[in-house]
Order: structure tokens, then C-alpha cells, then sequence
């Protein structure tokens, strides 16, 4: 089958934002008087806004997740204006590749649209995408909306894209979307119960490439 459109998470499969931002986050706890366990912080990978500060009140029912995630978002884009957050391994290969084929590619983020632009800007590959897709006013991962709002803007067929992720919540959206799910891991690692949600476990983004011939 070739894929009508390639379908990318961000933050920890095409930026290597993920565990810096776990320390970023437990920082931005502090700033508050609030000892957040990075392991606490690892739960909300792939969350949205809602979903994570519905998560943290269970644990803290006076933190401000409004300021929490305003002093979190400040200091990543801060890091990726000083070019201290790269693009993945493998990531420029690919998109260079699926550019070729003439494929469209979208990235489907639970980060604000600002912060997908500065990402992105930061390390020149905000070019190569046709559409960029928050997760503003959707349910968040898993819920499928995401993907299937970025199959949409790119005319293609949910069940003929390719969705690339790093994220448990985000392999089980894009299952729950019916695409194709290729997870690359990041700071979570693939085990045998998340088989049911994943077509291809990938070293790295490079490895994507074969799949564009299937």
C-alpha cells in the first residue's frame, strides 16, 4: 500500500524534546513550591493541556497549571531559540525522502501552534509540512481526534496514512485512528503488551524510509 500522507508527532520523535522536558517540567513545579516526580511528569507524555492539568490536580489540588504550563512552554521555546533542542536522529533523511515521493506530511502535536512554529523554525524544517495540527478544543491522545483532524487536512484517508510516534498515548491514537503506526522509542520503551497498537517498532526516523516503498 502506498501511503497517501505521513502523519508526525513532535516532541520526542521529531525533536529531541522529550527528556529535557521532563526536568524542564519538574523545574517549572518547583517555581511553585511543588515537587513534581519526573515520573509523574513521563504520564502526561502525549497529553493535552486539559488532560494533563486534570492529571496533576489529582495529586495537587492548589498547583496553578495555567502559570505551570506558561513557565514550561517559555523555557522550551527559550531552549529552541538557542538551538538546544535537535531534530531526532534519522528526521532530515526522511522528510528529505518523503518530500521526494511528493507525499504531504502534517505534524499532529498536543504543543500549542506557536510552539510548533518555533520548534520547527529552530531547526529549518517547517517548510517540508503541508499542515501543522494542535491539539486545541480535541480530545487528547488516545483519542484519535488529532490524527484524524491532520488525515483531513491533507485530502487523505485515515486507514492510507502513516502516523509516527513515540508515545503510548500516541500509538494508541493513531491505532484508534486506523492508520498504519510506526513508534520510534523515546523515553518509552516498546514492549510486547503495546503490540496490538504498533505495525513497525523503528530504531530510528531513518528506518521509516523502507516503509515508504510498501
Amino acid at each position: 500500500m502506498s501511503f497517501q500522507a505521513v502523519i508526525f508527532d513532535m516532541d520526542g520523535l521529531l525533536m529531541d524534546s522529550e527528556r529535557v522536558g521532563l526536568d524542564v517540567m519538574h523545574e517549572c513545579g518547583l517555581l511553585q513550591g511543588y515537587n513534581i516526580p519526573v515520573e509523574m511528569v513521563r504520564e502526561t507524555i502525549g497529553s493535552n493541556k486539559q488532560s494533563s492539568s486534570d492529571y496533576y490536580h489529582r495529586f495537587f489540588p492548589d498547583l496553578d497549571t495555567d502559570r505551570l504550563f506558561l513557565d514550561f512552554k517559555d523555557a522550551m521555546c527559550d531552549l529552541a531559540k538557542r538551538g538546544k533542542i535537535p531534530l531526532k536522529k534519522g528526521a532530515l533523511e526522511l522528510l528529505e525522502e518523503i518530500k521526494r515521493k511528493e507525499i504531504p506530511m502534517a505534524v499532529a502535536s498536543s504543543s500549542g501552534q506557536a510552539t510548533i512554529g518555533i520548534y520547527l523554525d529552530s531547526v529549518g524544517v517547517i517548510a517540508y509540512f503541508d499542515a501543522l495540527i494542535t491539539g486545541n478544543g480535541l480530545p487528547s491522545k488516545p483519542a484519535p481526534d488529532i490524527f484524524l483532524k491532520a488525515a483531513s487536512a491533507l485530502n487523505a484517508e485515515p486507514e492510507k496514512c502513516l502516523v509516527l510516534e513515540d508515545s503510548i498515548n500516541g500509538i494508541k491514537a493513531g491505532r484508534a485512528a486506523g492508520m498504519t503506526v510506526g513508534m520510534v522509542p523515546d523515553v518509552f520503551p516498546y514492549t510486547e503488551d503495546l503490540a496490538p497498537y504498533v505495525d513497525h517498532v523503528l530504531p530510528d526516523l531513518s528506518a521509516v524510509i523502507p516503509l515508504l516503498a510498501l
